[in-house]
């Protein structure tokens, strides 16, 4: 069986004031939305690229951030994507970062 990938490294700036929540098993989480913009190549031609995209952290790593971060952090995300439903039932995908740095 071939070995599975879901890895993405993101770095952008915090657009929205971090909101820390805990999960009914005590987890904390910080949600952050990461937006990110670049020029990129694409078949050798300069394309405009342009992201906003959910993130959650979760763990003893929120201690850290949960004070740190602010609207206008630059940072730079590694995580998984993973697909969340909201309370309406549309789904959208969300990093879950597995490290994140304050760049």
């Amino acid at each position: 069986m071939a070995t599975l990938h879901n890895q993405l490294v993101l770095s952008g700036h915090v657009i929205k004031p971090p909101r820390l929540t805990r999960s009914p098993a005590g987890i904390r989480h910080l949600h952050l939305i990461v937006e990110h913009s670049s020029e990129q190549l694409e078949a050798g031609l300069p394309r405009r690229s342009y992201v906003r995209i959910a993130v959650v952290l979760s763990g003893d790593d929120v201690n850290r951030w949960d004070t740190e971060l602010t609207v206008g952090s630059a940072v730079q995300v590694s995580g998984f994507l993973n697909r969340h439903e909201d309370s309406n039932g549309l789904a959208k995908l969300v990093l879950h970062a597995q490290q994140l740095v304050k760049i």
